[in-house]
Formats: C-alpha cells, structure tokens, sequence
C-alpha cells in the first residue's frame, strides 16, 4: 500500500468516547469535507442562510441531528452510528440535547449558534 493510499485509509480521530443508555459511542473529528456537505445539505434543505445560520428552531435542531449524524460511531466497529435518514427519529431522542455539547465542540460550533443565538 503506498503512503498515498494509507494516508487516504486513515480512521478518523476519536475525540471522546461516551456511553449512551449502555451504549458506547466514539465522538469523532469531522473532516473538511464532512463539514461542507453537511452545511450544503441543510442548504439545500432550506434549514441553513448562507451565513449558516439555521433559518429556525426545527432547521437548528435538525442541525444538531445532522452533526450527530456525521460525527458518531459505533465504538465497537467503527462504523456510522446513523445516516441521514434517522434525522426526524434523532430529534425525538432525549440524549441528542443531553449530548448537544460534545457534538457542536467537535464540529467548532457553539449550541447558541445552532439555535440562532
């Protein structure tokens, strides 16, 4: 494998690991370009301006959720704990607020800023 290729393959970096109702789940650094597309698809939702201010409360809920989305794994495979289509299931769970924290830290914003504030 060349150097290229291992560089390409490299895991994300876990950040924090947290336990979630008896689950482990690694909290992981999101690339560049994990951070465009999900600022692209809530554009593309109506939910973010191009400020990237949501344009309300559900849009900067459904922001939270998509962060969720992007940044938990799975601590025992690795692998994605969710995919964008568990959004609306997301927002109806009640750690997502308990953990809004440590998953706007990891995405370098703030909980106000994902309400608007």
């Amino acid at each position: 494998m060349s150097n290229k290729h291992k560089l390409l393959a490299k895991n994300r970096r876990v950040m924090k690991s947290v336990e979630i109702d008896g689950v482990k789940v690694n909290i992981i650094k999101p690339t560049m370009g994990d951070r465009l597309r999900l600022i692209e698809q809530a554009r593309a939702a109506g939910e973010m301006t191009e400020q990237n201010e949501p344009t309300g409360d559900r849009a900067g809920a459904r922001m939270l959720a998509r962060i969720a989305v992007c940044v938990m794994n799975d601590a025992e495979t690795g692998r994605p704990m969710f995919a964008v289509n568990d959004l609306d299931e997301l927002l109806d769970e009640s750690w997502l607020e308990d953990f809004a924290t440590d998953l706007t830290d990891v995405f370098n914003v703030t909980e106000g800023q994902m309400r608007g504030k």
